[in-house]
């Protein structure tokens, strides 16, 4: 009896040691779709609200507030890099409550600016904005509508209307009263996202009356938002697409590393990998999942390194062994940025574009104000990539600065596609 009863047990404790190596593995190898999931599982359970209706009366502002900053303190080192004393920014805030803070919309407005105001692309409350569901394009700090959504046609919006004033203010005007609500690690991608965003997040306002210029004549059109969870993607494109520019040029253009893209991505390199010359393009990738990005790269690069957040990439088999060009913009950020240094730092791609939003996402979790405001800050302490570029607070510099001009968008042309087509392949 006591040989069985001692055999039993060292079958549980090598039971036990087996499930302990199989799980230290999975949350080791799988680590950031982990971090997916668990933060999609999570905020399908957070309870989110517009500034009116946070759940926070007035006489609880500032223990709320304490307690978001101790949060801060605590789990966000990123700030320690930044130059500010982050006590001080506290006590500016804080001695707005009562004063110039008193309803529940001064007080969500307050700590959305907080949250902006520490400079990390990847700090946010997680609180709802009004909508009309479409980003605008950014051309020479100028902003045009292209192939308006079925919401904003109906409203009286047309393809390529430019955006000249909001709420009888400039662009400029208006950029620089929302901008002071909005994260970003770097002052160029603030005002760009402002910008790009000028009919997707409204705080406050829930009616926007826009000052547009069409064909000469100056318009003007009054758009009434909605909840942001109450508008369709009648124009939603895919993840991932694919195409010859021509006999020689392949062009993979990625708008997300969220989801099946990586499943996306071998479909559409499978038409363009055999091409002398390949266009990725990440300028509307806001990012994702940066594990997707490392699984991206192991097709385009050429020799085994390190990949920027974690682990080393692997060329693939049929890895692409032809002239690279690499597209970004401002907009290109967290997992697309890692992408970014990735391939800049494997020296198997030329850089064209714009420089990056200056964030790779530094693992942000989702924390709770004490009285039920839900915010995410970046978590992992700074750091530096493989080949000692900065994670977070400096955009990527492109090889090859070039951007959209106002003629090619009328004309129907990418300036920047073009630009490689007739200078950089041709010559």
């Amino acid at each position: 009896m006591k040989k069985f009863i001692k055999y039993l047990l060292i079958t549980l404790l090598a039971t036990i040691g087996i499930l302990a190596t199989v799980v230290v593995l999975v949350t080791t190898v799988f680590r950031e779709e982990l971090v997916e999931m668990l933060s999609k599982a999570g905020q399908q359970e957070q309870p989110k609200h517009f500034v009116s209706e946070i759940p926070v009366e007035s006489a609880q502002f500032a223990e709320d507030f304490e307690s978001i900053h101790q949060q801060v303190v605590e789990h966000c080192s990123l700030y320690k890099q930044k130059g500010y004393d982050i006590d001080s920014l506290y006590t500016a805030f804080a001695d707005r409550i009562g004063r110039d803070v008193q309803t529940k919309t001064d007080y969500a407005l307050m700590v959305c600016e907080y949250f902006a105001a520490l400079n990390i692309g990847h700090a946010w409350t997680t609180i709802y904005a009004y909508s009309a569901g479409q980003r605008v394009e950014v051309i020479k700090d100028r902003l045009f509508l292209s192939e308006p959504n079925d919401y904003l046609a109906s409203c009286g919006f047309c393809d390529k209307d430019e955006i000249v004033g909001i709420n009888q203010m400039t662009m400029d005007e208006y950029v620089n009263r929302l901008k002071k609500y909005l994260p970003a690690s770097t002052e160029a991608a603030r005002i760009y996202n402002t910008r790009r965003w000028v009919l997707i997040d409204s705080f406050a306002d829930s009616t926007l009356v826009c000052d547009v210029l069409r064909n000469g004549e100056r318009l003007s059109i009054e758009v009434p938002l909605k909840r942001k969870f109450s508008i369709s993607a009648s124009n939603s494109q895919p993840t991932v697409t694919g195409k010859a520019l021509n006999e020689q040029v392949g062009y993979i253009n990625i708008t997300s590393m969220m989801g099946n893209v990586v499943e996306e991505f071998e479909q559409a390199y499978e038409q363009v990998r055999e091409m002398p010359y390949l266009i990725v393009d990440v300028r509307n990738n806001g990012g994702g999942n940066s594990d997707n990005g490392r699984r991206i790269a192991e097709y385009l690069i050429h020799r085994e390194q390190a990949h920027c957040v974690y682990g080393t990439m692997t060329p693939q088999p049929n890895a692409y062994r032809g002239k690279l060009f690499l597209l970004t913009s401002l907009y290109t950020f967290s997992a697309a940025e890692s992408f970014t240094i990735d391939l800049k730092e494997s020296g198997c791609a030329t850089l064209v574009g714009e420089p990056t939003g200056g964030d790779t996402g530094n693992n942000p979790q989702g924390f709770r104000s004490k009285y039920g405001i839900e915010f995410r800050i970046p978590t992992r302490e700074p750091q530096l990539s493989p080949q000692g570029f900065p994670m977070e607070g400096v955009g990527i510099e492109p090889h090859i600065t070039i951007g959209q001009t106002v003629e090619d968008y009328f004309a129907g042309k990418d300036t920047v596609i073009e630009y490689i087509l007739n200078e950089l392949i041709k010559n």
